[in-house]
């Protein structure tokens, strides 16, 4: 294959400008993470202490999280994607939204704890769990 200077140097530019692409994208995606760091799998192991704890296998429980606790601040957008991972790591147990049930759960901040313990001083007997996770059984169901 003959070429002439102009074609070489064009083509020794396009394989520069595509070498160098490919690199920029693969730099640029390494923070995302890599295909080993699975989300759901996280989430399931957060919570695996919290099912151990719970006195059945199967049930039902409420479920709080900031966007249950008046006056707290949380991002609408997370709250249903929270909590289908939640029922997700739960299952075979079912999550009802609030407390109403004999054993809860919290997805809480610190402070939608704070306010919540609060309101609901005495009621429950509270299990907290590392992550911002609690359980609450309730005293006199």
């Amino acid at each position: 294959m003959n070429l002439k200077p102009l074609q070489a140097t064009l083509l020794i530019w396009i394989v520069a400008a595509s070498l160098y692409s490919s690199l920029w994208n693969l730099l640029s995606t390494r923070e995302l993470g890599g295909l080993r760091e699975d989300p759901v799998a996280a989430w399931d192991s957060r919570f695996e202490p919290l099912r151990e704890r719970l006195p059945f296998v199967r049930g039902v429980v409420g479920y709080l999280s900031d966007a249950e606790v008046p006056g707290a601040q949380y991002d609408p957008s997370d709250a249903l994607g929270e909590y289908i991972l939640t029922q997700y790591a739960m299952a075979p147990v079912v999550l009802v939204k609030g407390s109403d049930q004999e054993w809860n759960i919290g997805n809480l901040s610190p402070q939608a704890y704070k306010i919540w313990s609060r309101a609901h001083q005495g009621q429950f007997e509270v299990f907290p769990f590392k992550g911002n996770l609690y359980l609450f059984h309730r005293l006199n169901p």
